[in-house]
């Protein structure tokens, strides 16, 4: 489900009270044991703009995203998308190079947590935009910006889910019924969707300069929206 289920996170104080409402909603569920969850693990870190702040890998990623998917629109579609990031040589590559090359280039190796969100998140939406039938010329598969909004939302929902599921996924773990883990699992994306949705949906991604000031501006402020209402639930 999550990036690990092997990670404890800190001990004592707000780390004791995720780790209890974590537990709380892996038995009982629901939207409130959600965003209760959610926001014990905001207050863990430190609060909205520590939870921010830390978020370098994601926010560096999600540039870089974004600059693909915005040259992904034109004529050429995401053969332009690859020659605009410095990566030209991968088309007609196949498809498992062209996905290994992009999540090193825009993520790393995922050499710790905050970098391993990062590349899952990523991995989420760049399987959805290649081709599966590489068959097929990369230079038809073209975006718009409605696509390119829907995949930076996905991007930023899968980021925030994947920073906050250590902990929750050993807790559904602990349930040892798959199903109702599942469940549980779908039930928190859902919420987390929902609340990243709100934050992108007067998103206008094709007029960002991704690789500049504005760019990183944008996503932290995405970023940072989210967590302060994640705070402020109670």
């Amino acid at each position: 489900m999550g990036t690990s289920a092997s990670i404890s996170g800190g001990s004592g104080g707000a780390w004791t009270d995720f780790k209890r409402d974590a537990s709380r909603f892996a038995r009982y569920g629901g939207h409130d044991r959600a965003a209760k969850a959610l926001s014990r693990y905001v207050a863990a870190v430190g609060g909205a703009a520590a939870t921010t702040a830390a978020a370098g890998a994601g926010v560096r990623t999600a540039r870089s995203l974004g600059r693909f998917l915005s040259a992904s629109t034109g004529t050429t579609g995401v053969a332009g998308g690859l020659e605009a990031v410095g990566l030209g040589h991968l088309v007609g590559a196949d498809r498992f190079t062209v996905l290994s090359e992009l999540l090193d280039a825009f993520a790393g190796a995922g050499s710790d947590l905050e970098a391993q969100a990062a590349r899952h998140a990523l991995l989420d939406v760049l399987a959805e935009i290649l081709p599966e039938d590489e068959t097929t010329p990369l230079d038809t598969v073209r975006l718009d910006g409605a696509g390119v909004t829907e995949a930076l939302h996905r991007y930023l929902a899968a980021l925030v889910y994947n920073r906050a599921i250590p902990i929750i996924d050993e807790r559904l773990t602990r349930l040892q019924n798959p199903q109702l883990a599942q469940l549980r699992d779908q039930e928190l994306r859902d919420y987390i969707d929902a609340l990243v949705r709100l934050r992108t949906r007067t998103l206008s991604p094709l007029t960002v300069d991704w690789q500049g000031p504005e760019g990183q501006e944008l996503v932290r402020n995405l970023l940072r929206a989210v967590y302060d209402q994640l705070e402020e639930w109670e």
